[in-house]
């Protein structure tokens, strides 16, 4: 897929989620600008999937919303997460059809993001004793990054790639 054509898709996107969750000006431009909201949105089509505007936003609509006021506390990582790597991931990665390499590498870099956040924010979440598999379970975030990295080093660069970089997915930022 080329990059104008992930562009134009985005803005799309973008365009549908804004005014479906009616987003303010400030935040539509930041989640316009959001590396791992992109991936979130194009993984689908990158992956040519069933119904890839379906999942795209459906998608996105959680994502936003687990990144907004009371409803983020549903999402956040709670010990029950740390059984399985892409559990937390789990209500944004739900496809139909589509390219399995190209799904488990964006799925994978998604994955490295997280656990990256985790570590950027285990010193301030220990202070006000938020739940942080990296302060609470390290075994477990060891094994989730493990797990991410031997992914990522046992495909190849795809699409996925082009949305969010091996190096933007280990300094991005979730939160829009």
């Amino acid at each position: 897929m080329t990059t104008d054509l992930m562009n134009s898709i985005w803005a799309r996107l973008v365009t549908a989620s804004a005014d479906a969750l009616r987003m303010t000006d400030a935040e539509t431009k930041r989640f316009n600008d959001n590396r791992v909201a992109r991936l979130v949105g194009l993984l689908p089509f990158i992956a040519a999937c069933d119904d890839a505007e379906r999942s795209s936003l459906s998608h996105l609509a959680t994502f936003v919303v687990a990144n907004r006021g009371e409803a983020r506390r549903a999402f956040d990582h709670a010990p029950a997460d740390d059984v399985e790597p892409l559990a937390r991931l789990r209500t944004i990665s739900d496809f139909k059809g589509g390219n399995e390499a190209v799904l488990s590498r964006g799925l994978a870099l998604l994955g490295l993001c997280m656990i990256s956040g985790y570590r950027r924010d285990a010193e301030i979440d220990d202070v006000f004793n938020n739940y942080n598999p990296v302060n609470r379970a390290p075994e477990s975030a060891n094994r989730a990054e493990a797990i991410f990295r031997s992914a990522l080093e046992g495909s190849s660069p795809n699409d996925a790639d082009i949305v969010l970089s091996l190096d933007d997915a280990v300094q991005a930022y979730w939160l829009t």
